[in-house]
């Protein structure tokens, strides 16, 4: 939900960029912006409704029978599926809420400057929405017994987090030159 908000507050700059005179310069490329958040944010919100129903397949999963060393064994696997599968949501969060950070940056950089600081605030939002996400990839991680998924998803989501960082120093720093502040 922070990342769709994130591009929305990006969206909302972007539709406060077009149509006006000192900004056409930029407005083909403020509507392409406008399009790919669109997407984004839809995608953002189907991605609540994956890591809901993951997060219920784990539940099943630790519910499952466990009076026999057959069910134990069955029981385990299908916790283990079901947390492997619970981190693909999160992650493909943090893909999406790049993006929005990404198009945050550049809408700072060419949009509207009356708003820019909404911009910025995409940005914060966008960073606690990889930071959020992480947590839950990482909560699953602890759990798994593959340790090659694990070594990948700990890099993923430091990856992420590093991206996710940059892009809000950059916007915040391009946000505050804007509004005629010091970085």
């Amino acid at each position: 939900m922070a990342a769709a908000l994130a591009a929305a507050l990006v969206e909302m700059v972007a539709q406060l960029t077009v149509g006006r005179p000192k900004y056409a310069a930029v407005e083909e490329r403020v509507r392409e912006i406008i399009e790919q958040l669109r997407a984004v944010r839809a995608r953002l919100l189907r991605l609540m409704a994956d890591d809901e129903r993951a997060f219920a397949g784990v539940s099943a999963a630790y519910k499952l029978p466990k009076t026999s060393d057959d069910e134990r064994a069955a029981r385990e696997r299908a916790i283990q599926a079901a947390l492997l599968e619970a981190m693909r949501p999160p992650l493909a969060v943090m893909t999406s809420a790049c993006d929005a950070l990404a198009l945050a940056e550049e809408i700072a950089r060419i949009g509207n400057g009356t708003v820019a600081s909404d911009a910025g605030c995409a940005a914060i939002l966008g960073e606690a929405a990889v930071r959020s996400a992480s947590l839950n990839v990482l909560a699953n991680v602890v759990l798994i017994h593959d340790e090659q998924a694990a070594t990948e998803a700990h890099q993923r989501v430091a990856d992420f987090e590093a991206r996710a960082a940059d892009l809000q120093r950059r916007t915040m720093a391009t946000a505050r030159k804007r509004m005629g502040l010091q970085p």
